[in-house]
């Protein structure tokens, strides 16, 4: 557990004193939800029924007792739709705190552009 709280602090995730750096966290969200996001609207069609039954996944598993798993589970997709999953998002899931954070920002990132791809559809763009 030291190893990865030294690796959260060297990235920049946690202050020394522990506190979580919560813009930090947003931006790695941030950049890893976008590619994400693309891969699951190319890879679905744009099939909303299995975007929603993706998004109720993210938000039902986001409990303390389910996030770890949770957190599990965003990576095994990233690997399935052949993308790397990012080094620095990696240990953010030794720390409940982070990684509640970090589940919060990727969820809401991942709403936010899936509705941008589904406003572009409507719009005749895609």
């Amino acid at each position: 557990m030291q190893r990865k709280n030294e690796a959260l602090l060297s990235k920049g995730i946690t202050t020394q004193s522990g506190e979580i750096c919560k813009d930090k966290i947003n931006l790695v969200a941030g950049a890893i939800t976008q590619l994400f996001a693309e891969m699951v609207w190319v890879s679905t069609g744009g099939d909303k029924e299995t975007i929603n039954r993706l998004t109720d996944i993210f938000v039902s598993m986001n409990t303390p007792t389910d996030r770890g798993k949770l957190f599990k589970i965003i990576k095994a997709l990233y690997g399935l739709m052949g993308l790397q999953f990012s080094a620095e998002a990696e240990p953010m899931g030794a720390d409940p705190a982070v990684l509640e954070y970090f589940i919060f920002s990727f969820t809401a990132d991942f709403g936010e552009i899936i509705k941008d791809y589904i406003a572009e559809q409507k719009s005749g763009v895609y």
